[in-house]
């Protein structure tokens, strides 16, 4: 039978679906095409987590595959220039130009250069219309007429930009703006992957080295702690079978310069808690230099000239603005290893005026820093490694202490060392406008009364020899102590005397599990007067720096040097009110002991 001829109608379907299968057919193929690229770039993301070029060379290779581009290059930004770093099907004269021009800062001369200025996809559908592109570029490839840029962003920062071309002009599809802004996404996770392998490999590699110093500073700290302690022992042996006087004075004077010598070791490790801890805070001022030069040359000049040291302190009339006490603390330190590494010569402490700064400087003709361990020397517990240093050289802190309070006081500090020569440290300091001479101080006061005789002291602390010390040592100042290992037992205590205290002195952290400021606060509560009082530990872990710089109470450190404590004591004393005026008008509560 002949075949029936479908009507008009039928044959115009027929071929609308053909036509239309065919396109789905064209959209699934590039789909797969664009899910098979993505998997490509995933995969060479994972295998290159050091390096994002390769990534970088796979994704310009399949935008020029599936947005039928004529090229594609990739730009990175490093937050001033944009550098050229990949691209395909370029050809050798337009690459040429490429390397030519980049890096570059951002212009409108460059498609990449607008994106990066903009931030934002750039359309360029006919560049024979634009004023400002470069036309070099197109002529490099035969006449470029339509060009596409996309940013590469993460976190609102712009890292660099994607930029394809095809070779007639027209409009840009939605379609090819979205695949390459696909693209760009990928190359941002390239970038990421790289940053994250690249933090985490640093990370170790100061852990590492953080380990290696604590390893080599357990084991120096554990000989410059056993020397003196060792020295101690001798000295007390000695002085106990010792008749004569004369030779008991300068043992006490040889046992007291061994205390000096582990509690030097000793501030060096809680002025370094006290920076991780947080708790410093700057005080800033405006003062004249030389008075800090001055302190540096009446501290340090004995202890130079022991050495056959020339030390010479250049004087200055400038002003600046720091925190003294902070500020004296890193001159200490520099002229302090200035003094102990060098063997001869001298050292010179000066200052030079740089624009708004006082650069003061610490010279010295000292063995000087081998290049390669100069960038070490900054670090926490690191010392040189030199076979015939002084033994008594410290812990390694004494450097990080300075650059942790340079970078607290927005001071830089500087080193330059030459081998052999000598080393120069340097910190910048703002410069003010000076004041002229210091007024005169004025005539100082007749010497006051000495407060400590007869006050009621209460110590707290777990140690029976810690309390039997400072009975005895705060019994020789004239004190009346009550002494007890809890706030109960200085409540037992206090009840046995019948005298309400003048002042409370307790450890930080005691036998029962309590905190010295629950203990002060039970002690205040049951005489129902608050008593003055400060805090002592051996803990210098940063969390219970910053509990008791929380807390309002005055924190010492063991081990405290007598003469730091009679003048805390004296302090405190001096301040608070007598017992009987302290009282009036008030009703103290009788203390009982309790049952």
């Amino acid at each position: 039978m002949p075949k029936r001829a479908l009507p008009a109608h039928d044959e115009s379907e027929i071929g609308r679906l053909r036509k239309a299968n065919a396109e789905l057919a064209e959209e699934l193929a590039e789909a797969l095409d664009q899910k098979t690229a993505m998997a490509e770039i995933l995969r060479v993301i994972s295998s290159s987590p050091t390096d994002a070029l390769p990534v970088f060379q796979t994704i310009v290779r399949s935008a020029v595959a599936l947005g039928r581009c004529l090229f594609a290059n990739v730009f990175l930004f490093d937050g001033e220039l944009l550098h050229y770093v990949a691209s395909h099907s370029t050809g050798p004269d337009y690459e040429h130009l490429l390397r030519a021009k980049y890096p570059m800062r951002p212009d409108k001369s460059q498609v990449s250069g607008r994106v990066l200025l903009r931030k934002s996809v750039v359309r360029l559908e006919d560049v024979s219309t634009d004023p400002d592109y470069d036309r070099r570029f197109p002529e490099a490839m035969g006449w470029t007429w339509r060009m596409l840029g996309v940013p590469m962003l993460r976190d609102g920062r712009a890292l660099g930009a994607i930029v394809v071309g095809w070779a007639e002009a027209g409009p840009i599809t939605n379609s090819q703006e979205e695949l390459l802004k696909t693209f760009a996404d990928q190359a941002v996770i390239a970038l990421e992957n790289v940053r994250l392998f690249d933090e985490t490999q640093e990370k170790s590699r100061q852990l590492d080295l953080a380990n290696t110093y604590k390893t080599r500073f357990l084991a120096a700290a554990s000989h410059d702690l056993r020397q003196p302690l060792h020295a101690l022992n001798l000295f007390v042996a000695q002085l106990q079978g010792e008749p004569d006087p004369a030779a008991r004075s300068r043992l006490v004077a040889q046992i007291d310069a061994a205390v000096g010598a582990i509690n030097e070791l000793f501030n060096a490790l809680l002025d370094m808690s006290k920076l991780e801890a947080g708790v410093l805070e700057p005080n800033l001022a405006e003062f004249p230099v030389a008075q800090l030069l001055g302190r540096v040359e009446t501290t340090f000049a004995e202890s130079a000239r022991e050495k056959g040291l020339r030390l010479r302190v250049v004087p200055s009339a400038a002003w600046m603005r720091s925190d003294f006490i902070l500020l004296e603390r890193i001159l200490f330190n520099l002229v302090s290893n200035a003094v102990r590494y060098t063997e001869r010569g001298g050292i010179v402490v000066g200052c030079r005026r740089r624009g708004g700064w006082l650069r003061l400087e610490v010279w010295d003709s000292g063995p000087g820093i081998p290049r390669d361990q100069q960038k070490y020397v900054f670090s926490e517990f690191y010392r040189l490694a030199a076979p015939d240093r002084d033994r008594r050289s410290g812990l390694g802190l004494g450097l990080a202490i300075v650059e942790r309070l340079g970078r607290l006081l927005q001071h830089p500090v500087e080193l330059s060392s030459w081998p052999g020569r000598g080393s120069r440290f340097a910190v910048s300091v703002p410069l003010v406008a000076g004041r002229g001479e210091l007024a005169e101080s004025p005539p100082s006061s007749p010497m006051a009364a000495d407060p400590a005789p007869g006050k009621v002291i209460v110590v707290i602390d777990d140690d029976a020899l810690v309390l039997e010390s400072m009975r005895g040592l705060l019994e020789s100042w004239g004190c009346i102590v009550a002494t007890a290992e809890s706030g109960e037992g200085a409540i037992v205590r206090l009840a046995e005397l019948g005298q309400n205290p003048d002042l409370i002195v307790s450890d930080y952290r005691l036998a029962d599990g309590k905190s010295a400021m629950e203990t002060i606060e039970l002690l205040r509560g049951a005489l129902g007067v608050p008593v003055p009082a400060f805090l002592i530990s051996g803990d210098t872990a940063p969390e219970r720096l910053r509990e008791a710089s929380a807390s309002g109470f005055l924190l010492l450190h063991k081990p405290v040097p007598a003469m730091t404590l009679r003048a805390v004591l004296n302090r405190f004393l001096a301040l608070a009110e007598p017992r009987s005026s302290r009282h009036s008008g008030a009703d103290p509560r009788p203390l009982r002991a309790p049952r």
